[in-house]
């Protein structure tokens, strides 16, 4: 009797293993709860990988000039109606050349126009060039690069070749080029602008894609029968975006000055619009009697740049640290 008892006793004193972990979690749990200063997962440290890049932008003083600056600028263009304090287009309301003053912070021009006015509306057009450039460029390169870098082959030979022939051309005298073929107009300088840039974003996705594509986790899709347009829209293509993302920044730079140089020349817009290109073009002639008249658009122009690279490089460091 005693040796049929003692597997019972040892039999009541076991416990299966999952009914140990259970109870360990649970007394762990009550621990930290009944801890104020216990460790517990924080659910609120948990944030979506857009809002981390933006918390460690806003961290560096680059990302804060960067972001300013763009902010900026789009309510300057956005509100200009409502914050300009004079009638850009008006002429003769005022005193030509009249030094920069309570009435007048930035002066006249040789029209007697407000040029605080005129350059807050040239915010607009400047801002319209960069957006609509970058935006067009992406749509044409995006697709080549993806092309060539995922199939290979002759196709990527073909693009490749293109994108060279285009990038071999001083962007100056390329953007004149096109313009001179299209007209002038700020829609032509969107496009002659675009074409500029769409070597470098080609360019750009196509090396993002070659290092993508002998991934694991591209060859898992295409063993679990995934197409080729499947595997790029939904595994090449998310982690092409972040280097775009940076590339665009840059892109949007050169377009605001590129924008500034054609209509310096009388390729982009054309007086009366105000614009940073055509105020500079127009002081030139007064730098000696009233040198405001190119400072202050082209103070504009250099902080619209300075601005967009340091949003570049803020939001490059932001990426590379959180991939």
């Amino acid at each position: 009797m005693a040796t049929e008892s003692e597997p019972e006793a040892e039999g009541s004193l076991a416990t299966p293993a999952h009914d140990r972990s259970a109870s360990v979690g649970a007394r762990s749990r009550a621990a930290i709860d009944s801890d104020p200063g216990g460790e517990a997962p924080d659910r609120t440290t948990v944030r979506h990988p857009a809002a981390r890049v933006a918390r460690s932008m806003l961290r560096d003083a680059g990302g804060r000039f960067g972001l300013a600056v763009v902010v900026i600028l789009c309510a300057l263009a956005l509100l200009a109606p409502q914050i300009a304090p004079r009638d850009p287009f008006v002429i003769g309301a005022d005193a030509p050349l009249a030094a920069p003053s309570g009435d007048h912070p930035f002066g006249t021009d040789e029209l007697g126009r407000d040029v605080l006015s005129r350059t807050i509306f040239g915010a607009r057009i400047s801002l319209s060039v960069a957006f609509g450039s970058a935006a067009a460029a992406l749509l044409v390169a995006v697709p080549l690069g993806l092309l060539a870098g995922y199939l290979g082959g002759h196709i990527d030979t073909v693009i490749s070749r293109f994108l060279d022939t285009v990038f071999a051309f001083p962007a100056v005298l390329l953007g004149i080029g096109v313009v001179a073929l299209l007209g002038t107009g700020i829609a032509n300088v969107v496009v002659a602008v675009a074409i500029i840039n769409i070597p470098t974003l080609g360019r750009l996705t196509r090396v993002a894609v070659l290092s993508q594509r002998s991934e694991q986790y591209v060859e898992a899709a295409r063993s679990l029968g995934a197409t080729d347009a499947r595997v790029v829209a939904r595994h090449v293509l998310p982690n092409v975006v972040p280097p775009l993302l940076v590339q665009t920044a840059l892109v949007m730079a050169d377009a605001v000055l590129l924008e500034a140089a054609f209509s310096f020349l009388g390729l982009g817009s054309r007086p009366p619009t105000p614009s940073w290109g055509t105020s500079l073009n127009s002081g030139r002639n007064f730098l000696s009697q009233a040198p405001w008249l190119g400072i202050f658009p082209g103070l504009a122009v250099t902080l619209t740049i300075l601005g967009l690279n340091a949003l570049g490089d803020s939001l490059r460091a932001a990426l590379s640290h959180h991939r």
